[in-house]
């Protein structure tokens, strides 16, 4: 038997995406380079790891087995990767964090920051909402995950990077008549712009107008919080959103914020994680470095908050 590395990395991928197409893609690689990799694969077995139903591949049961062993392979090769750098006294190693949407406009910074003290550790950053997140987490398809709004269902551990504030925003053209009506309580004459459900937005925004009984009009749903920040510029409505979200923004006045006593809304950013989740080398020190250096890095890259 003659299993190659590359050979079993191209199975892995076919595997997860169930399309030699999108295998090809993802490795870099043309289809038939991909095809030729699993035929030479196939052809040392006795047993197809593949079968074709509906017009789609499938893995075997067999098949199956042989990806969970190539999973095996290939975290200890990372983890002798990872000896060899430690030996050589530099850290190495892959870091997996899904983030909330709003949390793409402060984890980046962290992370290019803790890559310039170690830049032999390989970060994956995912975005997505709340929900998905933290299905992530609990899959333990990602090492660490930042949320605002922390579940109740799940026995984590975390570290406090920052206050998250949420404000009414909108167009500077329309701040003056949506203000008008917010102070006269007619919020049902005020167009709001929401986020989808799942999103931790849209969660703190349905809790905060339901605990006042305030009735609003959904003039529109957006899947990302970029997309809600462009609709409100291009004075579609008003929304919630996230201080970190539109910084720069509010510093060249093309968004305004909205007043009302009891705004902004208040959590912490949170970089959470599993309490019974086995962290490797390099997750363990990313959590330390930003526990000594978040403050330092978000006061240099969001200078302008401090006065929100």
């Amino acid at each position: 038997m003659n299993i190659t590395l590359h050979q079993l990395k191209a199975f892995q991928a076919i595997a997860k995406f169930q399309s030699i197409t999108k295998a090809a893609e993802a490795m870099s690689m043309t289809q038939p380079a991909v095809s030729i990799q699993l035929k030479n694969l196939q052809e040392q077995f006795e047993v197809p790891l593949t079968e074709i139903i509906g017009k789609r591949i499938h893995i075997t049961e067999f098949g199956q087995e042989l990806v969970d062993t190539a999973d095996r392979i290939y975290g200890e090769l990372g983890q002798i990767e990872e000896k060899m750098l430690e030996l050589k006294g530099l850290m190495g190693g892959k870091i997996r964090i899904s983030a909330v949407s709003t949390g793409k406009y402060i984890i980046p910074y962290l992370m290019a920051d803790f890559m310039k003290v170690h830049p032999h550790v390989e970060i994956s950053l995912e975005v997505s909402n709340r929900n998905k997140v933290l299905a992530h987490l609990q899959e333990n398809s990602t090492d660490l995950a930042l949320v605002s709004l922390l579940p109740e269902d799940l026995d984590l551990e975390s570290i406090q990077l920052a206050e998250n504030k949420w404000f009414l925003a909108c167009a500077p053209e329309n701040k003056e008549s949506f203000q008008a009506y917010i102070n006269a309580g007619a919020w049902d004459k005020v167009r709001f712009v929401l986020r989808e459900k799942g999103s931790g937005t849209r969660t703190i925004m349905e809790k905060f107008f339901n605990d006042r009984d305030i009735h609003v009009e959904n003039q529109l749903e957006l899947t990302t919080n970029e997309a809600v920040k462009q609709a409100l510029m291009a004075g579609l409505g008003t929304s919630l959103l996230s201080n970190y979200s539109m910084a720069q923004e509010i510093k060249e006045g093309r968004i305004a914020l909205l007043e009302f006593p009891e705004l902004p809304l208040k959590a912490d950013w949170k970089l959470i994680w599993l309490k019974q989740k086995k962290h490797s080398p390099a997750v363990k020190a990313f959590i330390r470095w930003l526990s000594e250096n978040r403050k330092e890095v978000l006061s240099k890259h969001f200078p302008t908050l401090e006065a929100l």
